[in-house]
């Protein structure tokens, strides 16, 4: 997904994560996943779904008389590219800006900034 990255909007989130954990769904199964977070009814879910489609977001296959729909992007992917997004558009594509915000604001514990640090002490040999 490095150079043709796929916008996900956050309602997309939902409908691909809902994919995610079960691997392959119909509108209807996909909708009854989401009653209670989004109360959405069955057509919105097949109009959104059939529009991911159209993105190269969801892949669908007909079966029997209705689609079956998967993700066609994987979820790593998806979070890297969003980030990448979230990054380019908060702090003008600067990373460090980034990583100061994450660990000042983040509210995150003891042991989750160490394991930040950790793991960006062992990212990378880079100095460019």
């Amino acid at each position: 997904m490095e150079s043709d990255t796929k916008i996900v909007h956050e309602t997309e989130w939902d409908l691909l994560t809902a994919l995610w954990e079960r691997e392959t769904a119909t509108a209807r199964e996909v909708a009854e996943t989401l009653a209670s977070s989004r109360g959405w009814a069955y057509s919105t879910v097949k109009t959104m779904l059939d529009r991911m489609v159209q993105k190269g977001l969801v892949a669908a296959r007909r079966v029997g008389n209705v689609y079956e729909y998967s993700a066609a992007v994987d979820r790593t992917d998806a979070a890297r590219s969003a980030w990448r997004r979230f990054v380019d558009t908060a702090f003008s594509g600067a990373m460090a800006p980034a990583l100061q915000f994450l660990a000042e604001d983040a509210r995150l514990t003891k042991r989750q900034r160490r394991q930040l640090a950790r793991l960006l002490e062992e990212g990378g040999d880079d100095d460019a």
